[in-house]
C-alpha cells in the first residue's frame, strides 16, 4: 500500500474512533502504572523487613541524649574477648553494696540489645525473669522483672565477666539477685548518655556474681565470691541460705 494511499484512508476513519482507540490506550497504561505502583510499594516493604539494618528501637526518655537503642538477634552482637576486671568484693560486700534484691525464679525470655552511643555501639542483654519466691526486696511473687545484663547470655560471647551468665537458657530456674535502677544510674560515653531506667528496672551488677543456675550439669555460681556457700549442690541449698541469712 502507497503512502498517499495510507494516508487518505487514514483520513476517512471517524474521528469518534481514533478518540475511543486513544482512550482505552490511556486506560492500559493507567492500569499499568497502577500494577507498577502496587509492585514498587510491595518491593519497598519487603526491603524494609528484611533489610539487616531494620531495628525495632526502645523508646527513650528525654533523660536519655545523642543515642540510640534497638533489639537485634544473637548473631547480630559484635563483641569479642573483654578484658573487664570485676572489682574485688567480700561475701558481704556483695549482698550489701548494691543492695540488690534476691528472688528465686525462671527465665521466660532473653532479648539482645546495641546501644548506639552517639556511632559508639555496646551490646548488653535483657532476661526477663518470672519470680516465684522473694528473699530480699519488695518484688512481688508472681510478678515479672526485666533485668539488664552484659552481652552474651547463653551464648559463646567471650567475656571475663560472663562465665556464668553464658550458662543461663530459656526455661532455666535460679535465684538470682538484681539490683533496682534508679536516676542516679546514668551511662555516659562518647558525647552520649543514656538514663538506664529506660531500658529496664532491674540489673546485674556483672554477669558473674549475682545469680545462682540450676543447669542441666548442676548448679552453677560463683564459688569463690561465696565462701559460705562453696559446699551446695542444688538450688535448694542456696534458697535455704538465703532464707537463713534474710528472715
Amino acid at each position: 500500500m502507497s503512502g498517499d494511499r495510507l494516508t487518505r484512508l487514514m483520513g476517512d476513519v471517524d474521528d469518534r474512533f481514533v478518540e475511543e482507540s486513544m482512550e482505552v490506550e490511556d486506560k492500559k497504561r493507567r492500569h499499568w502504572r497502577w500494577i507498577g505502583g502496587l509492585i514498587a510499594a510491595a518491593a519497598v516493604t519487603l526491603f524494609a523487613v528484611t533489610w539487616d539494618g531494620f531495628k525495632e528501637l526502645i523508646p527513650l526518655s528525654d533523660s536519655s541524649s545523642n543515642m540510640s537503642v534497638a533489639y537485634i538477634d544473637e548473631e547480630d552482637i559484635d563483641v569479642g574477648m573483654s578484658s573487664a576486671n570485676l572489682a574485688e568484693m567480700s561475701e558481704d560486700e556483695l549482698f550489701s553494696k548494691w543492695d540488690p534484691a534476691v528472688v528465686r525464679g525462671v527465665v521466660k525470655r532473653i532479648d539482645h540489645i546495641e546501644l548506639d552511643f552517639n556511632g559508639q555501639e555496646e551490646y548488653q542483654s535483657i532476661v526477663t525473669i518470672a519470680v516465684t519466691d522473694v528473699y530480699r526486696g519488695e518484688i512481688e511473687p508472681g510478678s515479672t522483672i526485666q533485668v539488664l545484663t552484659v552481652a552474651g547470655v547463653g551464648s559463646e560471647v567471650l567475656q571475663s565477666d560472663a562465665d556464668v551468665i553464658s550458662e543461663l537458657r530459656l526455661g532455666m530456674e535460679g535465684i538470682f539477685m538484681p539490683r533496682r535502677h534508679d536516676a542516679s544510674h546514668v551511662w555516659s560515653q562518647n558525647g552520649a548518655t543514656l538514663q538506664v531506667m529506660d531500658v529496664s528496672d532491674y540489673g546485674f551488677p556483672d554477669g558473674e556474681r549475682y545469680m545462682f543456675l540450676n543447669t542441666d550439669e548442676g548448679l552453677v555460681f560463683s564459688r569463690d565470691a561465696y565462701p559460705s556457700l562453696r559446699g551446695a549442690e542444688t538450688l535448694d541449698d542456696i534458697e535455704a541460705f538465703m532464707t537463713e541469712r534474710f528472715r
